[in-house]
């Protein structure tokens, strides 16, 4: 496995590309994964989510980067190693 270069850096500005540096969203993570399924697989690009929600094909490049986020905090807090752990002890 690679080593998380940001450990090495002395400055406090880096600390969240830190490991342990952030707080997981699995729900945000989720949500933007299925907002992205959904804007891609529609033909308007374009839909109604709950009374105020809506999500338009121009909001693709956010929701992509949502998810780029959410997926980077997922990893530097370590929660993606528990369940890698959990996936090597039941393969056994």
């Amino acid at each position: 496995m690679k080593e998380n270069s940001a450990n090495q850096i002395k400055d406090v500005m880096w600390t969240f590309l830190m490991d342990k540096g952030q707080k997981e969203n699995i729900l945000a993570l989720k949500e933007a994964v299925y907002d992205l399924i959904y804007l891609t697989t529609r033909k308007s690009g374009a839909y109604q989510k709950g009374k105020n929600y809506q999500v338009n094909w121009e909001d693709l490049d956010m929701v992509m980067m949502e998810i780029v986020i959410e997926a980077t905090s997922l990893v530097l807090s370590e929660r993606l190693d528990e369940l890698e752990e959990r996936e090597g002890e039941n393969s056994d």
